[in-house]
């Protein structure tokens, strides 16, 4: 618990740093584009584009439940959206000490803000899906939903629980490199087990009650919940997925930090 505490506190004390760390980084990476940082709104835009196409016409039955591809189009931005973030977040933030532990190792801040720093750049692919979905909610005369203040808080949720989970993976990347690949495969499927693409409610056995229950079905559902249109089947299951959510931010919390404090100090020796 000391050490979750200690960590936490190392992100609100370096929470400036973070930010000019992100503005750093993202005018490294796009200074040689000539559509500069644009691309991080434009690139998730044109991904999703794809999926779109496939998933709203040529597999209509995706659509079900929706009375017309506006409709869906903007359920799966927001699914996807939030999906794209937390993925972004995880991949970058878990890998984020091994790439830059040199870098690190020659400044005076702790390695628990690197896995935030993946996660702050991230959000620019949230907001770009989530705005454009919004965009398409007021032109199809859709609405929003009254549950929208809610957006804030599965938003929060999603930061918290891709930093906890990162904070864990980012130590045993280190000390386990195959864990990435196994990592990697985990996320590109929680694309389709977490409800981004089609309705998990559609899925009326066992393994749909499982998947319901799931942490990224509980972020994608709900955000759509606060902001598109209430969802009956997710507020049946909201009390346990959020009892589930939670948990496992605080076991990942918890783990990662042990584990982050227990072997920071000899994180240079495995690499």
């Amino acid at each position: 618990m000391i050490n979750a505490l200690k960590i936490i506190w190392e992100q609100i004390k370096y929470f400036p740093l973070i930010v000019r760390m992100v503005r750093y980084g993202d005018q490294s990476t796009y200074q040689n584009f000539f559509l500069g940082e644009a691309w991080k709104i434009i690139n998730p835009i044109l991904q999703v584009s794809v999926y779109f196409v496939v998933f709203g016409f040529g597999l209509g039955q995706s659509r079900s439940g929706h009375s017309n591809p506006a409709e869906y189009l903007a359920w799966m931005l927001l699914g996807m959206a939030i999906w794209r973030f937390m993925n972004e977040a995880v991949m970058e933030g878990s890998q984020s000490i091994k790439r830059q532990i040199g870098m690190v190792s020659k400044m005076k801040f702790p390695l628990s803000v690197l896995p935030a720093i993946s996660i702050a750049s991230a959000i620019w692919t949230f907001l770009a899906l989530f705005g454009l979905a919004t965009i398409i909610m007021v032109i199809g005369g859709l609405g929003v939903s009254v549950n929208w203040p809610w957006t804030i808080y599965y938003l929060l949720a999603t930061i918290l629980f891709s930093y906890s989970f990162s904070l864990f993976n980012s130590t045993i990347i280190i000390l386990i490199p195959d864990y990435i690949s196994i990592l990697r495969l985990v996320m590109m499927m929680t694309m389709w087990v977490g409800g981004v693409i089609f309705k998990i409610s559609t899925f009326d056995n066992i393994i749909g009650d499982i998947l319901r229950l799931l942490p990224f079905n509980y972020v994608v559902d709900g955000i759509r919940d606060a902001w598109f249109k209430p969802d009956l089947n997710f507020d049946q299951t909201f009390i346990p997925a959020t009892i589930i959510f939670w948990s496992l931010v605080s076991v990942f919390l918890l783990l990662g930090a042990y584990f982050h404090n227990k072997f920071k100090k000899s994180f240079i020796e495995y690499l």
